[in-house]
């Protein structure tokens, strides 16, 4: 009987030294599983933080980078806009001259024009083209234009040439074909097209941006 107390003594013992044991381990066990999940946590954390920022930066580059073509196409679309202002601007221009060549002062202006033109090829032996009805007039003041270059002590031989397609104005061509000059409407628009348009331009933009 008593080695059999000593023996279940001894197994208590036993059980319990290996009972404490066990709650040793799985406390252990607990607090570096807490521990593992912890960190986890942590590194997630700083994971999505890192994510986070990623996406910030990133999303301030689209940004930056839509900006800027929106300000690129803003400038575009303003030119184009300047573009057809500056435009009809011109078409204005041109349908005033039109007006004018049927206006009772255009035949002053022709003749002015004309002899100007004339004076600037500096050829004794002139042809001169115009529109049909130009010519009509011109066929009248023809001794008007030859009396005022005479003025200039030089003999000059004017004829008229074939009509052109003008609004108005002239072209005078030397007999020999070498020289022209183009005072139509549309040549000395063509011809200082560049500066009329910076000109323009700034009087309808000065200041914008």
């Amino acid at each position: 009987m008593q080695a059999e107390k000593g023996a279940r003594l001894l197994a208590e013992d036993i059980l319990k030294e290996a009972e404490e044991k066990a709650a040793l381990i799985i406390q252990d066990a607990n607090q570096q599983a807490a521990a593992i999940i912890n960190s986890a946590k942590i590194n997630a954390e700083e994971e999505e933080k890192q994510k986070l920022r990623e996406a910030e930066t990133k999303g301030k580059q689209i940004y930056a980078e839509i900006l800027a073509r929106a300000k690129v196409e803003a400038r575009k679309e303003l030119l184009r806009e300047k573009e057809i202002i500056i435009e009809n601007v011109f078409k204005e221009a041109e349908e005033k001259l039109r007006k004018h060549a049927l206006s009772p002062d255009y035949k002053e202006d022709l003749v002015r024009i004309t002899i100007d033109a004339c004076r600037k090829l500096g050829s004794n032996d002139i042809i001169i083209r115009a529109n049909r009805r130009d010519l009509e007039m011109l066929k009248s003041l023809k001794n008007t234009i030859v009396r005022e270059l005479k003025s200039d002590n030089k003999e000059v031989n004017i004829s008229l040439g074939e009509p052109i397609e003008a609004t108005g104005g002239v072209k005078v061509v030397a007999a020999d074909g070498k020289i022209e000059i183009d005072e139509t409407f549309e040549g000395t628009i063509r011809r200082l097209t560049d500066v009329l348009r910076v000109k323009v331009a700034k009087l309808l933009f000065e200041g914008s941006r």
